[in-house]
């Protein structure tokens, strides 16, 4: 009798604990569904920033917006891209990011050679970051090789001379694209949707691109 009331309170304290999984895991799936960021729905840019949301790489404001169309900083798109490449690292500290929130993150960024600064001390953490600037930043992180592409934008001759062969090679691996204009707009500032879309597909980036670039007529960034 003792050996089968043991049984029984095992099989008992087993079918509580499973219970008591069960119950935990639905909680966390019902606190996941909540989490949905309320003005990026029938956004062009839903479904990767609702995947980066979903991975704890990004996150709404506390109002639960993104705000999709709003521009995104240097420091902001520095911490983006070295929490989706889970990057580490040390080194110098910009004298105007000593007290910034992004320090850490522009400091790895910096050390993985993913960012420079407009000079040995400055960085410009808050100022918006420029397309150009964007696709640079993008092709560094997916350490993609340079492309001898030709960019046939229509302000191809904007582009400024230090980012030419990364806006081509970012362009030639569909990591950024142009304007339904035809133009690429290299120092527009870019949104924060655009960002996300920009470093989710240098995830993806292919690692040949093609010898000439011709801008296609289906644009998104």
């Amino acid at each position: 009798h003792n050996v089968i009331a043991y049984q029984k309170r095992i099989a008992y304290i087993a079918l509580l604990a499973f219970i008591i999984t069960i119950t935990f895991f639905s909680l966390n799936t019902a606190n996941a569904k909540s989490l949905i960021i309320k003005d990026i729905q029938g956004h062009w840019a839903e479904q990767t920033i609702q995947k980066m949301a979903d991975a704890g790489i990004i996150s709404g404001n506390p109002d639960g917006n993104f705000n999709p169309e709003e521009k995104i900083t240097r420091a902001e798109f520095a911490t983006l891209v070295v929490k989706v490449y889970k990057l580490s690292g040390s080194g110098k500290v910009f004298a105007d990011t000593t007290s910034h929130w992004a320090k850490d993150y522009i400091v790895i960024a910096s050390a993985n050679g993913i960012v420079n600064g407009y000079s040995d001390s400055e960085f410009g953490p808050n100022d918006p970051i420029t397309r150009e600037q964007m696709a640079v930043m993008a092709v560094k992180a997916a350490q993609l090789g340079t492309s001898d592409a030709t960019l046939s934008f229509a302000d191809s001759a904007k582009v400024s001379a230090w980012a030419s062969t990364a806006v081509a090679t970012a362009y030639a691996n569909k990591i950024i694209k142009g304007l339904p204009n035809g133009c690429f707009a290299p120092q527009d500032n870019a949104t924060r949707a655009q960002a996300a879309v920009v470093i989710n597909a240098s995830l993806n980036a292919k690692v040949t691109p093609p010898a000439v670039v011709v801008p296609e007529q289906d644009y998104s960034l």
